[in-house]
């Protein structure tokens, strides 16, 4: 019969997959995250390039002024949709953590009661060991000295 502690090995294996494959996708996470938020940032500075490049322009006929409002509208709405995908995508990657954390913290428990297991065991065995050479002076001999 397998001991505890060999018992337990395939769960915490099975729960260090987990964790692991929980890890990489909290990664993964955290990059698209990245990567939105240097979205956010390059249209953020596209569009004030753009103001300030627009704003320089005294002799706009009223036909480029509309047309200029209406882009400067156009990039404030794609501001506002990035602003919202990195809410999304910080959310996501939040959530992923936390559901790292939580397996990570379980695995961690696992491994500590493997552990304690796998000491109790040991323990187990030098005591029956002990016994055993406590037992060995009572032993009646097997051997007798005389031929």
């Amino acid at each position: 019969m397998k001991k505890r502690s060999q018992r337990l090995q395939k769960i915490v294996a099975l729960a260090e997959a987990e964790e692991r494959n929980l890890g990489i996708l909290t990664g993964r996470s955290q990059g698209l995250l990245n990567e939105e938020k240097t979205r956010l940032g390059e249209l953020n500075a596209y569009r004030q390039s753009y103001a300030q490049k627009a704003g320089f322009s005294t002799e706009l006929s009223s036909a480029h002024l509309k047309d200029y409002q209406r882009f400067l509208a156009r990039l404030d709405q794609a501001v506002r949709a990035q602003q919202q995908v990195v809410l999304n995508c910080e959310q996501s990657a939040e959530m992923h953590r936390r559901r790292w954390m939580v397996k990570r913290q379980r695995v961690d428990s696992l491994e500590r009661v493997q552990e304690r297991y796998h000491k109790q065991e040991q323990q187990d065995a030098e005591r029956a060991e002990q016994r055993e050479l406590d037992d060995l002076p009572n032993a009646p001999e097997i051997y007798s000295e005389d031929p």
